[in-house]
């Protein structure tokens, strides 16, 4: 693409370059046209070949003879989500909820709820029961909308309990003091 956006100013300088070389130039502008075709020709089939092939049509195959092949152009209808990042996956849409595993880089998780104007998603590990809130920064995916999910609602929060520890509150108790009693 910047090979195609520079060509025009390639041109311009070798133009400039032969008017100021001489009248034997012509030869030379001919050539860095022929040269700038050749190059327009070439970024024109390397954007073709990087083009997704076309699937024929059964009566385009039938007609080239070649077999029949199933096509599915659907998507899945269970949406997945994977991480660039280990990413933490929580009780609930923050760091300050509880941990509950950690989905590490690759592994593929099911989306089970959204969790609509943040950056999280209710998930569901492959193999557990366990659901947990996991974050889409390091998602490779992070619009659901098309799978009709439902709405997660946010859990409370665990807030801590004080528990008063106990004050030792000195007493002062009064021992009768020991006198011996003479005997007679």
């Amino acid at each position: 693409m910047k090979i195609r956006q520079s060509v025009p100013f390639v041109l311009i300088f070798i133009a400039l370059l032969l008017q100021a070389c001489g009248p034997a130039t012509e030869a030379v502008v001919q050539t860095a046209i022929a040269q700038t075709q050749q190059i327009a020709d070439l970024q024109t089939a390397a954007a073709a070949a990087n083009q997704p092939q076309s699937t024929p049509t059964p009566e385009e195959a039938a007609a080239e003879g070649v077999a029949d092949t199933p096509t599915s152009t659907s998507t899945s209808s269970v949406p997945f989500v994977s991480v660039s990042v280990d990413t933490h996956c929580r009780s609930g849409p923050r760091v300050d909820y509880r941990l509950i595993t950690t989905i590490l880089v690759g592994q593929r998780v099911e989306v089970k709820a959204v969790f609509p104007g943040s950056d999280y998603v209710v998930i569901q590990p492959q193999g557990t029961t366990a659901l947990c809130w996991l974050w889409l920064r390091y998602a490779d995916q992070s619009d659901f909308s098309g799978y009709n999910l439902p709405v997660a609602t946010q859990p409370p929060t665990s807030t801590p309990t004080y528990t008063p520890s106990p004050t030792l509150t000195p007493s002062w108790t009064s021992t009768p003091s020991y006198t011996p009693t003479p005997t007679p």
